[in-house]
């Protein structure tokens, strides 16, 4: 049964913790399962995502269990060859992240794997990553989950384009050390790239070396390395789910403070702070006088300034950031949106029924949106589109509206971010069931 939610015109302020990055938590589950040596890991919070792959990596075969700071995660077993034929099985949910990541894991790993999935992520694009899973050795016995697996992956080249999603390099890479050498080749610029330097970063976190080329579109993995279990690794804070937050200060000028955040992230959506402060909004960082090494990042300031954006990068934040140009008077542009489509729902579309929805004006021309703020919006009931990005936006543009915004199928937000409302409710935010 979904749920609905009514959100008010209140305006958060104080002080927040960043969840923990669950770009970063999955990579480093993966890691630790496949390591020679047992690992702990901090996780302050999780989300349905999370779970997902924590769920799908004891279907491998690895041992995590939770404890009250964390997991610890017991690795999955090394089984001789003659014994490689026990079945192993993934189930992503919705998770697009934990179904490509672990495909060329599971690949390495069992000779067959079930594989299932649900909502929309069946629909979304396995290629051109299945191909090359097929050029070197796996069988799969359908073109969408559910499906199985067969036959053990070989190392060598793998090309793909770059332009569909950086997890197909991601997973390929954290499955590289079983196969080395292995090199990994975009053949067109590769977007997302911070997310395979995150990869690449807990990698060598746990003990495996990787290589690019001068350009940043090739990837090498050399032979004889291993995972190696870490004790107690932290998670970092989450720059995706922070962003609310950021963005709730820009559009209202009330000002925020966010603890656990890495002022030297690698994550692609840390670009937000460069996109508000464009904007008009101004941020800083300091230390806490409680824990000197702790970092706080203030922001303060309303935006006055139209934004344009290049999506290629940062695809993730268009819902926030719709919002956020919505309460900007004049046309904000967002360009190169096209893997949006590909998202729980398509975000552009999505985006643009949303906004037109609530009474703003916003429209799509080929992969690109356009939106013109007027600094206000009518309110009224949206769909989410079983979608949590969307049911971070419709909530903040609850900030500028002259009625509540209702959002229906809201518990879409226990994709990434279970605890948002309970924290909007913390900062003064108010909602309704």
């Amino acid at each position: 049964m979904s749920t609905s939610i009514t959100v008010k015109r209140a305006i958060p302020h104080g002080t927040i913790a960043a969840i923990p990055a669950k770009a970063h938590a999955h990579r480093a589950l993966i890691a630790a399962a496949l390591a020679q040596s047992p690992s702990s890991l901090i996780i302050a919070h999780y989300s349905e995502d999370i779970d997902a792959t924590i769920a799908s990596l004891q279907g491998l075969g690895a041992t995590i269990t939770k404890t009250a700071t964390g997991v610890t995660v017991i690795p999955i077993p090394q089984i001789p060859p003659s014994k490689t034929t026990q079945k192993r099985a993934i189930n992503a949910h919705e998770s697009g992240t934990t179904l490509r990541l672990l495909l060329p894991v599971a690949s390495v790993i069992s000779e067959a794997t079930d594989v299932t999935a649900a909502g929309r992520l069946p629909e979304r694009p396995l290629e051109p990553l299945k191909s090359q899973l097929e050029a070197h050795g796996i069988s799969f016995s359908a073109p969408k989950p559910p499906f199985t697996m067969t036959g053990k992956l070989t190392g060598g080249t793998f090309e793909m384009v770059g332009n569909v999603s950086s997890q197909f390099f991601s997973g390929l890479l954290l499955a590289a050390p079983s196969i080395a050498p292995v090199t990994i080749h975009s053949t067109t610029a590769l977007q997302s790239r911070d997310y395979v330097e995150l990869t690449r970063k807990v990698m060598a976190d746990f003990g495996v070396i990787t290589t690019t080329s001068h350009d940043g579109n090739t990837f090498t993995v050399p032979p004889n390395q291993h995972y190696e279990g870490r004790q107690q690794y932290a998670i970092e804070g989450d720059w995706s789910n922070s962003a609310i937050w950021l963005v709730a200060t820009a559009m209202t000028g009330q000002p925020l403070t966010i603890t656990n955040l890495q002022a030297d992230s690698t994550q692609a959506d840390k670009r937000i702070l460069d996109i508000i402060t464009a904007a008009g909004a101004t941020v800083s960082w300091s230390s806490s006088n409680d824990a000197p090494k702790q970092t706080m990042l203030h922001c303060s300031g309303r935006a006055h300034t139209p934004i344009t954006v290049d999506l290629e990068q940062c695809p993730d934040l268009l819902p926030v950031l719709a919002a956020l140009a919505c309460s900007i008077e004049g046309e904000s542009w967002f360009m190169n949106g096209e893997r949006l489509r590909l998202k729980e729902s398509d975000r552009l579309a999505a985006v643009e029924e949303l906004v037109a929805t609530l009474g703003g004006q916003a429209r799509v021309e080929g992969d690109n949106l356009y939106i013109t703020g007027t600094g206000q919006l009518l309110g009224g009931t949206v769909h989410s589109h079983n979608d949590h990005r969307l049911v971070m936006a419709a909530t903040l543009m609850a900030l500028i509206s002259e009625t509540p915004v209702t959002i229906t199928d809201s518990d879409a937000i226990n994709k990434s971010y279970p605890l948002f409302f309970k924290h909007w409710k913390q900062l003064g935010g108010q909602y309704e069931l």
